[in-house]
């Protein structure tokens, strides 16, 4: 008797792909020539994105306020403060690439402030909105580049805010007891 069964192949279809990896492979030289060309070439579509980079910083300005609209209307819930977070690291990381470092600078002081908080319900509003509010003022005015001295004292005082916020509410937070 015969155990062993017959095996049979579904059929099947053989694609062959154009490669196309030659081109986007650097080509042989001077390796400095090659990475000079792939700079130059990063660098032309950057440049033709740029067009479009207030309008996406203004996108992101927006989508901050409107969380702190909320905030205010609805409370300090943590999906509110997560959203808000969120608001602010994008910025911080996309400000810079925008050509909006000093908006980059705040986002990146709201973000500390949401983490190193104990209890970051316990953020005024108030000090939520100076961020804010800023960060918009910056986008709104198309304030570019390290900024001045007017914005270096405003990230100064944001800062200087920050640091006695996370005191107060530092202090504020009660002491648990041993029981």
């Amino acid at each position: 008797m015969n155990t062993k069964k017959e095996l049979k192949w579904p059929e099947y279809q053989v694609i062959k792909v154009k490669n196309t990896l030659g081109k986007k492979a650097l080509v042989p030289g001077n390796p400095a020539d090659a990475i000079e060309r792939a700079t130059r070439k990063a660098e032309s579509a950057v440049h033709q994105l740029s067009a479009q980079f207030p309008a996406w910083m203004q996108g992101e300005s927006n989508r901050l306020h409107g969380v702190r609209l909320e905030l205010a209307d609805k409370g300090h819930s943590l999906e509110l403060i997560d959203r808000l977070f969120t608001c602010s690291h994008d910025i911080k990381g996309q400000a810079q690439t925008f050509g909006y470092p000093v908006a980059g600078v705040i986002g990146k002081l709201l973000c500390d402030l949401i983490e190193r908080a104990p209890d970051p319900s316990q953020i005024p509003l108030a000090v939520i909105d100076q961020h804010v509010d800023t960060i918009r003022a910056i986008v709104r005015h198309d304030i570019k580049g390290d900024g001045n001295a007017q914005t270096t004292n405003i990230i100064e005082g944001l800062n200087v805010l920050v640091h006695t916020t996370l005191k107060k509410i530092t202090a504020a937070k009660p002491i648990a007891q041993a029981g």
